[in-house]
C-alpha cells in the first residue's frame, strides 16, 4: 500500500509529530486545542478566561462559550490583536485587560494564548509574575498554538497542568481525603467505580477534580493524602502535584490485566494504610473467565484501533497482546508524555504497528478496509462493514479496575456474536 508510505511504525515514533495523518484529507475543525482549553476552563465554576488571538479566534471562542453548559461564576473575555500588536506584541494591553477582569470580580483567570501570540513570542510567564502580586485574582496561562499540535487533547492536559500552578502547599493535610482526578461531581449518569465506593465505605472523603468541579476544589486539593487518576488527561497534573506538593498518585486508566490491577489496588491500600478483604474477588474471577473465552475466539486475530475517546491505545494494545491479538494500525489522537513507556512495553512484546492520526472519515474508511483486519476497535468503521467491530467504547470512560476490564471483554464478545462477518474472516491476520 504505497499510499501509507508516509506513516511511521511505533518504533520510530518518539513525539506527537510522529503520528502522521492517515490520509491527506485532513481538516482543522474542533481539533484546534483552543476548543478544549476554553471549554474545560469554562466548565470549572469560578474560573474566568481571557482568549488572546485574532478575530477568527474570538468568533470561535464565542461559539465555544455559548455552548458551554456550566459557566457560572466566571468572566469569559476575548482580547483581539490589532495589526500593530501582531508585529510588536500586546504586553501592555494584556496587563490592562487582566486588571480590568480583576476589578470586575474574577477570582481566577486562565489566559489562553492562540497561534499568533505564540508565533510572536509574547512573554505570558513574565506578565504573570509581574502582575500577580498586584491583583487579587489568581493568574495562570496556557499556550495553545494549533501549529504545535495536530489535535485537541493537549488542550485538556496542558490546561489541567496549568491548574496545578494555582495550587499552594496545604497548611495541614487531611488524612481521610482522596482526590479523584478525572471524575466530575456532576457525573451521576456514569456509574461510580466500585473502588471509589469501597473507599467511601472505609471513611475516606472523595474530592472530584474535573470539568464541573469548583475552582475552590482545585485550590483545596493540596491537602489530600492521595490522588487517584481516572483519565490520561489528568496524568500531567497528578505528576506535577506529586513533584511540587508531595502528593502520591495512582493511575487507574492504564491497566487492564488482573495482575496489574491487583498491583494498583495493593498500592492504594498501602498508601492509605489499610488492607483489602476480598472486595473485588468476584469481578476478578469474572475477568479470568471472560479472558479465556476471548482467547479461544480471537487468539491470533489482527485488529486496528481507531478513535476510542479518552482511552489511550498503547496500554489497550498491550493488554490485547495477553489475549493473543495482533495490532496492525493504531490511531493516536495524541502521543502523550507517558506513551513512551507503553510504546516500549508493546515493542518488547514483539509488536511494531503502524501509527496514524485519523480526522476525515470519508477518506479514511476506504484505506482502513484495505488492511482487512479481523476486528476494529472504535470509529470510524461500524460493525457489519465487512468485519466485526466494537464501535462504542465510551461506556468505559470513568470506569476503573476489574469491572472495567470485564465490561470491555463482555462488549467484545457481544460484538462478535452479533457480527455478520464469516467466522473464517476473523483469522485473516490482515495484509500488512
Amino acid at each position: 500500500m504505497n499510499e501509507l508510505g508516509h506513516l511511521k511504525r511505533l518504533s520510530s515514533v518518539k513525539t506527537n509529530a510522529g503520528a502522521k495523518f492517515l490520509t491527506p484529507a485532513a481538516f482543522p475543525g474542533n481539533h484546534c486545542p483552543l476548543h478544549t482549553t476554553l471549554a474545560l476552563s469554562a466548565k470549572v465554576r469560578g474560573m474566568s478566561t481571557l482568549v488572546v488571538g485574532t478575530p477568527e479566534c474570538g468568533t470561535y471562542s464565542r461559539n465555544v462559550i455559548r455552548r458551554s453548559r456550566n459557566k457560572e461564576g466566571g468572566l469569559h473575555w476575548m482580547y483581539i490583536l490589532d495589526a500593530q500588536e501582531v508585529v510588536f506584541g500586546c504586553r501592555e494591553g494584556l496587563i490592562q485587560a487582566l486588571r480590568e477582569m480583576d476589578q470586575a470580580g474574577a477570582k481566577a483567570i486562565m489566559m489562553i494564548l492562540t497561534c499568533v501570540p505564540e508565533l510572536i513570542g509574547e512573554d505570558a510567564e513574565g506578565i504573570m509574575h509581574e502582575l500577580q502580586p498586584q491583583i487579587g485574582a489568581r493568574l495562570a496561562y496556557v499556550a495553545m498554538g494549533h501549529f504545535k499540535c495536530n489535535s485537541y487533547p493537549s488542550g485538556f492536559w496542558k490546561t489541567l497542568a496549568a491548574f496545578g500552578s494555582l495550587m499552594e502547599p496545604a497548611k495541614s493535610a487531611s488524612a481521610q481525603t482522596v482526590n479523584v482526578l478525572g471524575r466530575s461531581p456532576d457525573e451521576d449518569h456514569i456509574p461510580m467505580p466500585s473502588l471509589l465506593a469501597e473507599l467511601e465505605r472505609k471513611g475516606f472523603r472523595l474530592r472530584m477534580l474535573a470539568p464541573g468541579s469548583d475552582f475552590a476544589d482545585f485550590e483545596a486539593a493540596p491537602d489530600a493524602r492521595l490522588n487517584l487518576v481516572l483519565s490520561p488527561y489528568m496524568n500531567p497534573l497528578a505528576k506535577q502535584m506529586s513533584e511540587q506538593l508531595g502528593i502520591p498518585y495512582v493511575s487507574l486508566h492504564e491497566k487492564y490485566d488482573p495482575a496489574g490491577i491487583d498491583g494498583l489496588l495493593d498500592q492504594i491500600a498501602d498508601l492509605l494504610g489499610f488492607r483489602w478483604e476480598g472486595e473485588f474477588a468476584a469481578a476478578r474471577e469474572q475477568v479470568l473467565t471472560l479472558q479465556d473465552q476471548v482467547r479461544q475466539t480471537m487468539g491470533g486475530a489482527s485488529y486496528i484501533i481507531g478513535r476510542i475517546g479518552a482511552l489511550t491505545p498503547l496500554p489497550l494494545a498491550g493488554y490485547l497482546d495477553l489475549l493473543g491479538m495482533k495490532p496492525l494500525l493504531l490511531h493516536m489522537e495524541e502521543f502523550f508524555p507517558d506513551d513512551r513507556v507503553w510504546a516500549k512495553d508493546l515493542l518488547a512484546r514483539g509488536h511494531d504497528p503502524l501509527i496514524c492520526h485519523m480526522v476525515n472519515e470519508p477518506a479514511d474508511i476506504p484505506v482502513l478496509k484495505r488492511f482487512r483486519p479481523d476486528f476494529f476497535f472504535g470509529k470510524p468503521l461500524q460493525p457489519g462493514e465487512d468485519l466485526p467491530g466494537l464501535a462504542y467504547m465510551f461506556d468505559l470512560y470513568g470506569r476503573a479496575g476489574h469491572e472495567r476490564t470485564a465490561l470491555l471483554l463482555s462488549n467484545l464478545l457481544r460484538a462478535l456474536e452479533h457480527s455478520e462477518a464469516p467466522a473464517e474472516g476473523r483469522r485473516r491476520h490482515g495484509t500488512i
